[in-house]
């Protein structure tokens, strides 16, 4: 699914930046310079990979064109969750562990938050034991997880740095080449600040504003995990469907809470 947010924001921000410029001056070709985005972008990944390895940098890349996507956890798939596990738990307390993986879809199988619940219990583990297990597991997930918005936040700092790098140069080029003319000295300059626009905008519009998307979206998933977390504990211990709802209906908004006695009316 499309994040319209995300969509709506990166319009609206290109939109009303080349509204300014198109209103502003008739030489609007003057702001695009391909030497100058290759300057600072080139210049912001090479950094990037200086400071992170190869693949922990693609990750982050990766993860920031997944924000054109909306997460999976709003509070209709935790309402939907919540009801999953009701349902799970009476099959489990009906048909024990083979119904329960016989009930599972192709999605809940190749869910590793679920997928790992499911072998948990089958593997005969207590709930105290799940809690600790899918605990490490999910830690560790956020931790491996949280190192992309880092990257992106770091990629954020270099640009406009780069940027004054790139300003640098083109200054220094200009003054070079320049000699006695000094009717050059304005155009000149405003093509070597190009630069700068091009690091503080990819910054200020790209990296920063993706990276933070992308921690929001580790925390909604890190949230989701909880409450599955403490399904597969409540499971394990063959809670009945009300003590499910009644627990599971903690992680969700009282206007989307699940309600067994709704459901079977």
């Amino acid at each position: 699914m499309i994040s319209f947010s995300t969509i709506i924001g990166i319009t609206a921000g290109i939109g009303l930046f080349v509204l300014a410029i198109i209103s502003s001056t008739d030489n609007y070709m003057m702001f695009l310079s391909l030497a100058s985005a290759m300057m600072v972008v080139g210049s912001t990944f090479a950094a990037s990979l200086i400071s992170f390895s190869f693949m922990e940098v693609m990750h982050a890349i990766k993860a920031m064109f997944q924000t054109l996507s909306a997460g999976r956890t709003s509070q209709d798939h935790l309402h939907a969750l919540v009801k999953r596990f009701v349902e799970f738990s009476r099959i489990y307390r009906d048909g024990g562990i083979s119904s329960l993986e016989d009930c599972l879809t192709d999605k809940e199988k190749n869910d590793q938050s679920i997928g790992l619940g499911i072998e948990l219990m089958g593997s005969g583990y207590k709930q105290q034991d799940i809690r600790v297990i899918m605990g490490d597991a999910m830690d560790s997930h956020w931790q491996r997880q949280s190192l992309e918005g880092k990257i992106l936040n770091t990629m954020g700092v270099y640009a406009p740095g780069f940027g004054m790098v790139g300003t640098i140069v083109g200054l220094i080029i200009m003054l070079d080449n320049m000699g006695d003319d000094m009717a050059n000295l304005g155009k000149g300059l405003a093509l070597a600040l190009i630069t700068t626009l091009y690091g503080v905008l990819l910054a200020n519009l790209l990296f920063k504003p993706t990276a933070a998307q992308v921690t929001e979206k580790q925390e909604q998933e890190y949230f989701r995990n909880q409450l599955i977390t403490d399904g597969f504990v409540l499971l394990s211990e063959k809670k009945d469907a009300l003590v499910m709802q009644d627990r599971l209906n903690a992680y969700i908004k009282p206007s989307k809470r699940y309600s067994v006695v709704d459901s079977d009316e």
